[in-house]
């Protein structure tokens, strides 16, 4: 689980549309949402399910890193990702 983090020139718009595309393409995803994340920035938040193989997250973290810096460059400016996460309900 985790979250990505944008500046305010980010539209919600745009982290919307990136979000539906990811949840059309990527099965993985358990869930997707945007919402606030300050007083002046949103971010996506997400529950990604890890291959039972590969259970750490960092090449989750770095394909999506590398996806987001190029797609927003320095309007990415942060992130929160665990794993693993123990869901409980």
């Amino acid at each position: 689980m985790g979250l990505w983090k944008f500046r305010d020139r980010v539209s919600v718009e745009d982290l919307c549309s990136l979000a539906e595309r990811w949840a059309a393409e990527d099965p993985s995803y358990l869930q997707l949402y945007v919402r606030k994340v300050s007083k002046d920035q949103y971010g996506i938040g997400f529950a990604y399910q890890l291959p039972a193989d590969k259970p750490g997250h960092s090449e989750y973290f770095e394909r999506v890193s590398d996806q987001l810096k190029k797609l927003f460059g320095n309007d990415l400016v942060g992130w929160d990702i665990a794993s693993p996460v123990r869901v409980i309900k």
